[in-house]
């Protein structure tokens, strides 16, 4: 796609930090394996010279789904980098701007994507959604479960800002699910009771046969979890299929960034709903 918008052009060269050559945080090296996992593609075997000038090649040469996919992906990797405290947003009357510009021009790209690969309005708002600081020593879980948590909150930060997405899938569908378990093991009644309890011949399941599927539904019918976790939670619900290669093949699961931060999302409003719930301290 060659940008022909120079409004467009604009927003892009400083949402992305394009000053100097640079893009972003990047390293060279990073910025190349960012591309890959967006798009598929080295961006050095295409041109040589700076990452904005990289950067700028391809926008005049990639494909209007590629060009979109990985222009969303790296506005998405500002937001979610400034939402983790990793890229400090700047003032707030500036940050506010960038924003609202970022959203303005996803909006835009997104017209863009292949139909599979559109996120919705709701997708969208979710991903909006500010669920504030998340503290997982409030879940009504053992102590030592709660550090555990915290730890791998930490490990899928570090993902995150070194772009193993499948590695935040899978870390956010694990956490998810050790904590819905932990939090039925201590109310197995209610969870027993729950029209949404998994059964064999006529009688409910021993809970560590039950699947992550169903401590998202039953603690959904419990209003543990909000509607928006149910509703989001398509991301990490398969996480245990994407643990093996042979399946991840067999399916063609390739998580982008965005995936991931539904999944990173889905878990954070988890452990928001499940502070603010009945099951919270």
């Amino acid at each position: 796609m060659a940008i022909t918008d120079n409004a467009l052009r604009q927003k892009l060269e400083h949402l992305l930090q394009m000053s100097g050559g640079y893009v972003l945080d990047y390293t060279n090296d990073s910025f190349a394996d960012f591309v890959h996992n967006s798009i598929g593609i080295d961006p050095y075997t295409l041109h040589d010279g700076s990452k904005a000038q990289v950067l700028r090649h391809l926008w005049s040469t990639l494909p209007d789904p590629e060009f979109a996919r990985l222009t969303i992906d790296m506005l998405e990797y500002r937001r979610l980098a400034e939402d983790l405290g990793n890229c400090p947003p700047g003032p707030a009357d500036r940050a506010t701007t960038d924003r609202r510009l970022s959203e303005e021009v996803i909006e835009q790209l997104r017209l863009l994507l292949e139909p599979t690969e559109r996120l919705t309005r709701e997708e969208a708002a979710f991903l909006a959604k500010d669920v504030g600081a998340i503290d997982v020593f409030n879940v009504d879980v053992p102590v030592d479960f709660q550090m555990v948590i915290a730890d791998r909150l930490e490990e899928i930060e570090i993902c995150f800002k070194n772009q193993a997405m499948l590695a935040v899938v899978i870390l956010c569908g694990s956490t998810l699910e050790g904590l819905l378990y932990e939090v039925a093991k201590k109310h197995p009644a209610e969870y027993n009771r729950t029209s949404a309890a998994p059964q064999r011949d006529g009688k409910v399941r021993p809970l560590p046969e039950w699947s992550l599927n169903d401590l998202l539904n039953t603690s959904r019918e419990l209003r543990v979890l909000g509607e928006d976790v149910s509703k989001f939670a398509h991301s990490v619900r398969e996480f245990r299929n994407y643990i093996h290669p042979q399946q991840q093949v067999k399916e063609g699961f390739r998580p982008r960034p965005v995936t991931a931060q539904i999944a990173h999302q889905v878990l954070r409003a988890a452990i928001d709903d499940l502070n603010a719930g009945p099951h919270g301290r």
